[in-house]
């Protein structure tokens, strides 16, 4: 069902985040359990809570300190819990960093079917972006290529239009959820335009090239493929315009008619 929504809360907050803000939010969050439980410590009549506590963080951290303990049933119990703490926090920490600089999600999400008007001469491609971060810079490029014989009547790929693309265009901003159409005219491409009047038993694909700027991610490259088989024509593209959708201009996911973006 559409709007897909390709990332969390938590990624959001990672992929949004400097560096600097993430260690200081997860010092935050370890600091507050921590006092927490010091807390807890306090209330449950524990002898000697803040030299436990004391003893726990600094432990925690990795640094050798001596709190001068005496002997209590709830030091180790205590300890095991500081430890398994920083244990958890410091995981997710490490977690988070893979998370933003080695992994991105997939900002993109494309119309299984692309639309084919033939009395118009268009073809026309939707997308929207489905990651709650605001994407500028948006360059946009579309090759086509179909199978083909070489001289020595052996199977190959053949870049159509010149090895050029036969659609470029760089959108300044890409909201989350706003859908976007990608309007090709067929006519700027004659051996296109041929081969889709043609329809011989050949596959044709369109490969969609997206690169952009998101917020703290720097540039954000992606593809996505359309695979067409001409002798099967009217089953792997959708002949007449793709459905309105109307806009909730103050949340684009909320628009009206996402249950039609597929059809």
């Amino acid at each position: 069902m559409h709007p897909i929504n390709n990332t969390s809360p938590f990624k959001a907050f990672i992929f949004k985040s400097n560096l600097s803000k993430i260690f200081f939010g997860f010092l935050v969050t370890y600091l507050f359990l921590s006092f927490f439980f010091y807390i807890i410590y306090i209330m449950s009549g524990i002898e000697q809570s803040d030299k436990l506590i004391e003893y726990s963080l600094y432990t925690s951290f990795g640094f050798n300190f001596d709190a001068g303990i005496k002997n209590n049933n709830y030091f180790i119990y205590i300890s095991y819990v500081h430890q398994i703490i920083a244990l958890l926090v410091s995981t997710i920490f490490t977690a988070a960093i893979v998370l933003k600089f080695f992994y991105l999600p997939n900002f993109f999400v494309f119309k299984q079917k692309c639309n084919y008007l033939e009395e118009d001469g268009k073809l026309i491609i939707s997308l929207y972006n489905s990651i709650d971060m605001f994407v500028t810079n948006c360059k946009i490029q579309i090759y086509a290529r179909v199978e083909w014989l070489d001289t020595e009547d052996k199977s190959a790929l053949l870049n159509l239009n010149d090895n050029k693309p036969i659609f470029e265009k760089i959108y300044p901003f890409m909201e989350p959820y706003l859908v976007t159409r990608l309007v090709v005219p067929i006519h700027k491409c004659k051996d296109l335009g041929e081969l889709l009047l043609k329809r011989e038993n050949k596959t044709l694909e369109f490969i969609i090239l997206v690169e952009a700027n998101a917020s703290n991610l720097g540039n954000i490259h992606e593809t996505y493929k359309y695979t067409i088989k001409l002798s099967n024509f009217n089953e792997t593209v959708d002949l007449y315009p793709p459905k309105s959708i109307d806009l909730n201009n103050k949340d684009y996911k909320k628009s009206k008619g996402w249950e039609n973006f597929e059809k």
